[in-house]
């Protein structure tokens, strides 16, 4: 949903499961290759975000700990979709996501139950019915818009929420921040001056002809 912009908060703990029910509710070809013919040449391939459960990016994280990223999303969510074809598709985006963090889409309307932090958390809603899942409720605060980002801490107690398309210039500062772990001892204004994009700026027009 467009409009939203930043809202972050450290929560010292995991509020414990809400008693809320939310009424909404390679191609793999083979190629025959004769004597003489030249060598194919292949594209290389584009990186592009790792994600995963997040039961296994909790095991990661517990192995080799990181950040992990929660994707908070909805089968219906058109800016979720925009941000998947615009941001999380760049691929200095994706290289640095996958290099800094544990990714985790998570469908905010799913039946499925969860585990985090040894607290399960599932939909209260009925099976055919589009209500939020607890998981969600939670960790958004029942701020249920969609996309919804959340950095979860490397300790797994300490969560910052962002909500709203971004596109990858404006999403890139945001991810270094975090996972650098900034936000302990300097404001987002105050790293903003020092970043230093991976993204190449447009190329700007020229100006007109000289006679």
């Amino acid at each position: 949903m467009r409009g939203f912009f930043l809202n972050s908060y450290v929560m010292k703990k995991l509020i414990s499961l809400f008693a809320i029910t939310a009424v909404a509710t390679v191609f793999v070809g083979s190629t025959a290759f004769r004597p003489g013919d030249p060598p194919a040449t292949t594209k290389p391939a584009v990186e592009q975000v790792k994600w995963y459960s997040l039961e296994e990016a909790q095991r990661l994280s517990d192995s080799v700990p990181r950040k992990i990223f929660v994707d908070f999303t909805t089968s219906w969510c058109g800016w979720c979709k925009v941000m998947d074809a615009n941001t999380f598709s760049h691929h200095v985006i994706a290289k640095y996501m996958n290099a800094n963090y544990y990714c985790v889409r998570f469908d905010a309307e799913s039946h499925d139950t969860v585990t985090f932090n040894g607290q399960k958390y599932f939909n209260r809603g009925g099976a055919n019915t589009r209500s939020a899942h607890d998981f969600a409720i939670t960790v958004l605060q029942g701020r249920l818009s969609y996309p919804s980002f959340v950095f979860i801490g490397k300790d797994r107690l300490t969560f910052t929420i962002m909500q709203g398309y971004m596109p990858p210039e404006q999403f890139e500062p945001y991810l270094h921040y975090y996972a650098e772990e900034k936000e302990k001892t300097m404001t987002f204004q105050d790293y903003q001056k020092i970043f230093k994009s991976e993204i190449p700026k447009p190329r700007q027009p020229d100006g007109p002809p000289q006679n």
